[in-house]
């Protein structure tokens, strides 16, 4: 990461298989910039999805209201990147 971290949180429109359920998912942590937050946001659903395949659970982090999670992942539900929101949030 380079530059200076902020809190940044990445809202992710999410879908139901049956095409009928539709919701957001919300991820947080530090990022130094928007594109940085949403790649760390895709990186942590990689690494829940792979953990979930592997019988694994999805990894609760060493700092929950800092460190970037999946947890609340909705497995079958398709994240919509392409529609996702990040903003820098003030604390």
């Amino acid at each position: 990461m380079t530059g200076r971290a902020e809190m940044w949180e990445v809202d992710v429109p999410i879908q139901h298989p049956d095409g009928h359920r539709t919701g957001i998912h919300v991820f947080t942590g530090l990022a130094s910039g928007k594109s940085a937050a949403v790649a760390s946001a895709r990186r942590v659903v990689d690494e829940a999805l792979e953990c979930l395949q592997n019988g694994l659970e999805i990894p609760v982090p060493d700092r929950p209201r800092i460190d970037w999670a999946a947890r609340g992942l909705r497995p079958g539900w398709q994240l919509r990147w392409e529609g996702a929101k990040a903003h820098q949030i003030t604390l």
